[in-house]
């Protein structure tokens, strides 16, 4: 398959919504000699990356370059991180002239990294303020074997925020570790539901769980579960809400972890020592 990318030019509408545009996969390592020339490469200013990431942004928006360095990995290809409007970092790649980018997911098939992924964790951070902003979203509480809502805050000193899916696979896997970890490290797990649009009936199901006041038991059964619990407009307009809340701080999956330092974690954990290091224990 043959891709070709025009000088300077995104795709105008994935873009504006900061989605994947393209996939690129590292599948040949580079020697010493070749990484002292990389730390030599020039990446374009940030005034070159404003003026043209802005030719294919919505008009009046803002972009703004967060970081941007020479990747190791390819040689003559730098990596930078921007944000547009004050949203959530976004990296993109380019060459040193800041004549062509790709955005998208970079891979390394011999490593299994997502180069990506692992620049974006860097900076993927929720402020006290935004964090007293999802706060309000909280649909409910799990500490010690029982489920806790709205103003009857469990007794805990440390707490997680799981941003989850009542219709993700991932998360529905997940969710015994995360609850039996909780329960040795008695941490509070304050669950914000994020259905996404690919799994069918999420959205109902998380409604449902909100209408109801449903807890951590039956999040778990949601995944098999035939049909939705009844639905209601408040609960509708929650999910809708805390939705938008999760994707204003770059939140673009589930599961997601934020831990009380206030570092996101994507992706479902794989282990509790794995647990134990996302949250610096």
């Amino acid at each position: 398959m043959n891709i070709k990318f025009k000088k300077a030019k995104f795709l105008k509408s994935s873009l504006a919504k900061y989605g994947i545009l393209a996939l690129a996969v590292a599948t040949t390592g580079i020697g010493l000699n070749a990484c002292s020339k990389l730390q030599a490469t020039k990446c374009p200013s940030n005034n070159t990356i404003v003026t043209n990431v802005g030719h294919f942004t919505p008009p009046g928006a803002k972009v703004q370059v967060v970081a941007e360095k020479p990747l190791q990995q390819i040689k003559g290809l730098c990596e930078v991180v921007i944000k547009i409007n004050g949203g959530s970092p976004t990296v993109i790649y380019t060459d040193p002239k800041g004549n062509y980018f790709i955005a998208g997911q970079l891979l390394n098939a011999i490593t299994r990294q997502n180069l990506t992924q692992e620049t974006m964790n860097q900076f993927l951070k929720v402020s006290k303020n935004e964090e007293s902003g999802l706060n309000q979203y909280v649909a409910f509480s799990y500490y010690k074997g029982k489920s806790y809502f709205g103003t009857n805050p469990p007794p805990a000193d440390k707490y997680i925020y799981l941003i989850t899916d009542p219709k993700c696979p991932f998360c529905h896997e997940a969710e015994p570790l995360i609850q039996k970890w909780a329960d040795k490290n008695g941490v509070e797990v304050r669950v914000i539901l994020f259905p996404l649009p690919i799994h069918p009936g999420a959205f109902q199901s998380a409604v449902g769980l909100w209408c109801n006041k449903k807890g951590w038991n039956s999040l778990h059964a949601a995944y098999n579960a035939k049909a939705p619990l009844s639905q209601c407009p408040e609960g509708e307009a929650f999910i809708k809400n805390s939705m938008q809340e999760a994707m204003k701080l770059g939140v673009q999956g589930t599961p997601t972890i934020i831990g009380m330092d206030g570092k996101m974690h994507p992706g479902a954990p794989s282990s509790e020592k794995q647990l134990d290091q996302w949250l610096g224990k």
